[in-house]
């Protein structure tokens, strides 16, 4: 096999970084800088003109990861003596956002459906009709748990219908598939910048309704998470309310330059090839898909264990990582499967380069293939 140059993180994120972005992390800065303010300006308005949110909505950072964003946003955004929220789960992180949800001492209900078929309609109007108290609806986008791809449209339309508020977990598609908050008239849409936007975690961004944002002041009982102070502050001053990551934020600026330069239907074409080459390989040496081609997300595959009595998902992680691969096993909602994700800076050839570490990783553990 050709020696790699590089640690491959095939994981659902964070992911193989871009040499450009991380080379922005080795410059100091200030932030209460121009430079940083501009940066911070520059990421916010980018986030919004990609889903269609300039009009209508606002993008507000906030230090930590994207879980952080999803539970600042109930906190703000979310009105919780008067508020019941419906989270759809089919998947695991449908389980974390309900998990959340309820930590943070919301009222909730949970539609927990099976991996598939997919959520429809009549799903979402069976919840709505049993439990009146709805106000909310949450669900995930893309659950890179086992690779499904939700209908957030058909969901949207429902809501919509209902006279209900969706907030959308798009951590792990933003970026890389279109997603138009206006037409979609989301409350709120979070986001992370270690998946499709392929810069490095620590940041977790909000793009939420502005007139909810406005109408928000002095909900929060977290001060760090408090969504609308900081986007008062951010909108008076420019700067962050607290230290924010300097570092990331840079990276994240030149991540956005990257997107714009790149475009995201090309971003999105080529993690289309990524997938269908692995998937392809794997399948051509005797692998099964958890997922049918036509629902899974093409920023991650699911794969089937194999069923050898010699394989045992550690040693096939310890066989690859010696090789610079880092793969991910499947979530307990996908239990006997493993995980391999083609977002970040990656193309064809590294698919390839994916292929041949599985075929040496499975040799040495002792586990047959059909020939590729």
């Amino acid at each position: 096999m050709e020696e790699t140059k590089k640690t491959y993180l095939l994981t659902p994120g964070p992911l193989t970084v871009p040499a450009e972005i991380k080379a922005e992390m080795l410059r100091d800065h200030s932030p209460n800088a121009a430079t940083h303010m501009a940066m911070t300006s520059a990421i916010r308005a980018y986030c919004l003109e990609i889903c269609n949110g300039t009009d209508t909505h606002a993008c507000v950072p906030i230090q930590g990861s994207a879980t952080y964003g999803v539970e600042a946003g109930l906190h703000t955004l979310v009105p919780r003596e008067t508020s019941r929220i419906l989270v759809v789960e089919n998947g695991f992180y449908g389980q974390r956002l309900a998990e959340i949800a309820t930590g943070a001492r919301f009222s909730v209900s949970v539609l927990s459906l099976p991996m598939l078929p997919l959520p429809t309609e009549a799903d979402i109007e069976a919840a709505l009709e049993a439990d009146p108290a709805i106000t909310h609806i949450m669900i995930c986008h893309a659950e890179t748990g086992t690779g499904v791809l939700n209908p957030v449209a058909m969901v949207a339309d429902v809501a919509r219908r209902h006279g209900k508020e969706l907030m959308i977990d798009a951590v792990a598609s933003f970026g890389g598939f279109p997603i138009d908050a206006a037409a979609l008239d989301a409350l709120a849409i979070f986001i992370s910048p270690n998946k499709c936007l392929e810069s490095v975690p620590g940041v977790a961004l909000v793009v939420a309704r502005r007139d909810a944002l406005e109408a928000s002041a002095g909900r929060s009982p977290a001060v760090v998470l408090d969504l609308h102070a900081q986007w008062r502050f951010m909108e008076e001053k420019g700067a962050w309310r607290w230290t924010p990551p300097t570092h990331v934020v840079a990276a994240l600026a030149k991540g956005c330059e990257r997107h714009r330069a790149e475009g995201l239907e090309a971003r999105a074409a080529r993690y289309r090839a990524n997938w269908r080459r692995l998937v392809d390989g794997l399948r051509q040496r005797g692998f099964e898909t958890l997922l049918p081609d036509e629902i899974a997300a093409p920023i991650i595959a699911t794969f089937k264990d194999p069923a050898d009595p010699a394989y045992d998902f550690r040693s096939f992680y310890a066989a690859m990582e010696k090789r610079g691969f880092i793969i991910f096993p499947g979530r307990l909602t996908a239990a006997g499967t493993f995980r391999i994700g083609v977002m970040g800076d990656l193309d064809e050839s590294d698919m390839t380069l994916v292929l041949a570490a599985i075929d040496e990783s499975l040799a040495e553990i002792g586990v047959a293939t059909e020939p590729a």
